[in-house]
């Protein structure tokens, strides 16, 4: 009795070992395992990048899973709500957007946009029937976008400045014409008075190039912030040029946090009529999506 007494001693002994074995190696396991998916899952690293989840009023979701995963698929702003589409089944990437009334969901427009080696070559607006080819020079400047709706054509001219210092081009000015002439130059610059140029971490699409301002498909028309935007209808027969002007809070990493903008209806030194608007910009790298 004395020896089947120590043998289950033993035996008790001999489990309990195997139990704390087991425990001990899969806790040394588990942290391999995930760290060895991190590295080797796509869609974990891309959810890793930081990305603009919040501009002002609008809110941005990206494409959480799939090839497509971290393109955007949803700017929700006030009164309406777009949702962006991926389809590469022809080989080149089409992308649709459709925008929506927020309060009815009735379709406002919908637009659908050709991707060539990550450049926009086509946009097809479906709703206003105006077809855009966009044109680029050799290293992927956007040099002109030229529009098409039956008979009716357009054009839309763009001018770069070479800055020496950083080796790079900086858009200058977009002319817009149709077939009887230039209707309206618009003007950008990037200092103002004595605020020294300030570098765009996260490049957006200026308002005033009629692009989405969300879509990386246009080329980059600068390496630092706009701050100075200037219009000039044509021919110039001394009418009023509207004038915006530009500030911004830039946060400890670089990236813009706030943007001020005022906007001049009668042109540089004319307050009257004068509006101002502030948006804040927020960025994630946990940012939503669908």
């Amino acid at each position: 009795m004395k020896k089947l007494h120590i043998s289950g001693n033993l035996l008790k002994v001999l489990l309990l070992g195997a139990l704390l074995t087991g425990c001990q190696n899969d806790d040394v396991m588990s942290p391999q395992q995930t760290s060895d998916v991190n590295v080797n899952d796509p869609n974990a690293k891309v959810n890793a990048e930081l990305k603009l989840i919040k501009d002002g009023t609008a809110i941005l979701q990206y494409v959480k899973q799939g090839r497509f995963t971290g393109q955007l698929s949803k700017v929700s702003e006030t009164g309406s709500y777009v949702q962006y589409s991926y389809d590469d089944s022809t080989g080149d990437l089409w992308i649709t957007s459709k925008r929506y009334n927020k309060s009815t969901n009735a379709l406002i427009d919908e637009i659908k946009y050709k991707i060539v080696n990550g450049r926009c070559v086509t946009k097809i607006n479906l709703t206003t029937n105006w077809t855009s080819q966009f044109v680029y020079n050799e290293v992927g400047r956007l040099n002109e976008i030229n529009l098409s709706s039956g008979a009716l054509t357009q054009k839309q001219v763009f001018t770069y400045d070479y800055n020496s210092v950083t080796g790079v081009e900086r858009l200058k000015q977009v002319v817009f014409s149709t077939p009887t002439g230039a209707y309206k130059q618009v003007n950008f610059t990037y200092t103002y008075g004595l605020v020294a140029e300030k570098k765009d971490k996260y490049p957006l699409n200026s308002e005033h190039l009629g692009l989405d301002p969300y879509l990386p498909y246009f080329s980059k028309f600068s390496d630092v912030l706009i701050q100075q935007v200037q219009i000039t209808p044509l021919p110039y027969t001394n009418q009023a040029k509207p004038y915006y002007r530009y500030f911004y809070s830039i946060n400890a990493d670089g990236y813009v946090v706030g943007r001020n903008k005022e906007f001049f209806p009668l042109g540089y030194g004319y307050e009257a009529g004068k509006q101002a608007s502030y948006s804040g910009l927020d960025y994630s790298t946990g940012w939503g999506g669908i």
